[in-house]
């Protein structure tokens, strides 16, 4: 049957058209569902189970990346923050003290960032560190 007996409507046009609404609708609801897994993935380790849970994602691809950005980013830091209080005299420990809580609050707020940016289901690149790409 080409055409609907009730209003005469062509029958394939609006088969099409409902597939095509249905593909859309399961689009989204895969970020969705997925949203709670990228957002994970700014916290530290965890970077890596968007490319577990939806390895073909790119969305998921791009808040790994960002994850382990932040991760190598704030390991990077904490072993040059050390090296540099053992070369300083144990008199300025506040210093170094004061420099490592600034240090945690900045990696702190870039996961936040990251985190806000997957609930939203933007791709943003992290402040400073986010245009490098490692995976791709």
């Amino acid at each position: 049957m080409k055409f609907c007996d009730g209003c005469g409507n062509p029958v394939a046009a609006k088969q099409k058209e409902t597939a095509n609404l249905s593909q859309g609708v399961a689009a989204q609801s895969g970020v969705q569902d997925n949203k709670v897994i990228f957002m994970l993935a700014y916290l530290g380790i965890l970077f890596f189970l968007p490319l577990i849970s939806c390895p073909d994602s790119k969305e998921g691809r791009f808040h790994a990346n960002q994850g382990l950005l932040l991760l190598i980013t704030a390991v990077a830091g904490r072993i040059i923050m050390g090296i540099f209080s053992l070369l300083l005299p144990w008199r300025l420990w506040m210093i170094v003290t004061l420099l490592l809580t600034v240090w945690g609050l900045g990696m702190l707020a870039l996961a936040i960032i990251g985190m806000i940016n997957a609930y939203k289901n933007e791709q943003k690149p992290l402040p400073v560190i986010g245009k490098i790409s490692i995976i791709k």
